[in-house]
């Protein structure tokens, strides 16, 4: 991206939206929004939320997708979790998010999150027990789009 736009601009309304993806992304994650760490099952309970009561304006926010996610670790900036840990996130998106976020994607009953300490996805099985944040998105899918080289 040039000096002359940034790659990721925050709209005032709760959302930031990137310039590079075109995806809208929630300013805050789930935790920094409700305070409590989510199932899978309950991340993509509170996109549904998110959607129902229309954040910003829009009523077509959904769980991101893995490679989605990964667009957003950022190893050249760095931000703080709740815990004062460094993130590998822009500081656009303020400081206070839990370090690993759930993705709508996954392998069976294995869900796809992404560490924004490590910069890396996992798997880990959508029970009750794994305890994440998540981030809502909107705009078309990146598995959707037309492969570009």
């Amino acid at each position: 991206m040039t000096d002359d736009k940034p790659r990721f601009i925050d709209n005032n309304n709760g959302t930031i939206t990137d310039s590079l993806t075109g995806l809208m992304w929630a300013k805050e994650d789930s935790w920094q929004m409700e305070g409590k760490w989510l199932s899978w099952d309950e991340a993509r309970d509170y996109t549904h939320n998110m959607a129902y009561q229309k954040l910003a304006g829009y009523n077509d926010w959904r769980l991101p997708e893995k490679e989605e996610l990964l667009t957003l670790v950022d190893p050249d900036h760095i931000i703080q979790d709740k815990y004062g840990k460094d993130l590998k996130m822009n500081p656009v998106f303020p400081s206070g998010p839990l370090a690993t976020a759930w993705a709508a994607d996954g392998i069976g009953q294995d869900g796809y999150l992404v560490n924004f300490n490590t910069g890396k996805a996992a798997t880990l099985y959508k029970s009750k027990s794994g305890r994440m944040t998540t981030r809502v998105v909107r705009g078309t899918p990146i598995s959707e789009r037309p492969f570009q080289r």
